[in-house]
């Protein structure tokens, strides 16, 4: 019988490092003086991220802010809402005075190619340096793959500098539009002080939870034939108890996205398989990273796209990433994966496999935020050094 619950989080719970207090988790940045960019000598440069939402553009930035670079596109959690940015010619023209550099991140789903090229232009025109990161690849929504590509046929030879995330990433790109992409890895998705919580050890808990995040079953394939296949798995692996999430929209009548048809039928297959599936609200970034943290692995379905939080956020828990190995995101951090089927299913074989592994793995590698701290570091000054060679070129 599916749960709907409106605490999502799993029940595990970390054991505190120290009892005293003045011992607790630190964050690195705590141990350092907060610094605003002025104290560091350095010039602003604004920077238009657009758009500017997500955990990833949230962490380009020094982690201490003296960098010097500034993002006003940025929204950050539990700031006043701002006016949306995004890379297209009406707005490009109306706000590109405030900003010396565009960033684009990502694309509105419904540009056409011709409005990419018109921002492309209204850039060029304002004598603005052009940074694009490749973070996808392939549609992220599932919904029009050629006008995506027709996107970055537009974008990607216009940038006068092109970022990606993957080394797998950077050969694609190189094929598809003879560029040359700097790699530069995602950084850190969990805060320092949450990252340094201690693991419960493993097996103390019962079975070994793999959590699977099906949201609202927007996936490229079935999702209940993508279900069965996650269920054959785990009969095959019988330590392997799966806990299936979905958003509990799927389940109000008065939602568009209602079909308790398919949710019945992937609580019986999940059910008859000794699992669980439960439903909840979209989870807030703390609620989700409490989530993962009590699971012993967490299974990323097929998906829309070519690079993913979902790996960053299991490496920065210390929990095991299972991911489709036709993605870039399984080499983003330390996973294991399993393949698909042209249709978009996932092979059971290479499923189970995956699973076992997972269940004899004496222990899964687990973020250093010391060494976390250091890579958002390392991102933010040499983006900053970009920005710098990019303003020069163009003065």
């Amino acid at each position: 019988m599916v749960t709907i619950s409106s605490s999502p989080g799993a029940s595990r719970t970390a054991t505190a490092t120290s009892d005293n207090p003045r011992e607790a988790p630190v964050s690195p940045s705590r141990k350092r003086r907060r610094a605003s960019p002025e104290w560091e000598g350095r010039t602003i440069i604004k920077i238009a991220a657009l758009p500017g939402r997500g955990v990833y553009v949230r962490h380009l930035g020094h982690p201490e802010g003296v960098d010097g670079v500034h993002r006003p596109t940025v929204q950050m959690p539990g700031s006043a809402p701002k006016p949306p940015a995004a890379f297209d010619p009406a707005w490009i023209q109306t706000h590109l005075g405030e900003m010396q550099i565009v960033h684009v991140h990502a694309l509105a789903p419904r540009m056409s190619a011709e409005q990419v090229k018109a921002a492309v232009q209204a850039t060029r025109d304002a004598g603005r340096p052009l940074i694009v990161t490749a973070y996808h690849l392939s549609d992220p929504t599932g919904l029009d793959e050629a006008g995506y590509a027709a996107q970055l046929d537009a974008l990607i030879p216009a940038a006068d500098q092109v970022v990606t995330l993957t080394e797998s990433a950077a050969k694609e790109i190189a094929k598809r539009w003879k560029v040359t992409a700097q790699v530069q890895p995602h950084p850190h998705a969990v805060d320092f002080v949450t990252m340094r919580r201690e693991r419960p050890a493993r097996g103390q808990n019962g079975p070994y939870l793999v959590g699977v995040h099906l949201g609202s079953l927007r996936l490229p394939s079935d999702p209940v034939k993508v279900v069965s296949a996650l269920a054959e798995a785990a009969k095959r692996t019988p330590d392997v108890r799966l806990v299936l999430y979905v958003h509990d929209h799927l389940l109000d009548a008065d939602s568009t996205r209602y079909d308790p048809a398919t949710i019945r039928e992937i609580d019986r297959i999940v059910t008859d398989a000794g699992g669980t599936l439960r439903a909840h609200r979209p989870m807030t970034d703390s609620q989700l990273w409490d989530n993962i943290f009590g699971l012993d692995a967490a299974l990323v379905p097929p998906f829309f796209g070519s690079h993913s939080l979902w790996p960053e956020a299991c490496y920065d828990l210390g929990t095991q990433a299972i991911m489709p190995a036709n993605s870039h995101s399984s080499s983003q951090r330390p996973a294991l994966t399993y393949t698909c089927d042209r249709n978009g299913i996932p092979d059971v074989a290479s499923l189970a496999k995956a699973f076992a592994e997972a269940v004899r793995a004496p222990q899964v590698e687990h973020a250093d935020p010391t060494a976390r701290f250091n890579e958002r570091v390392a991102i933010a000054e040499w983006l900053r050094n970009t920005y710098e060679r990019l303003l020069d070129e163009k003065a």
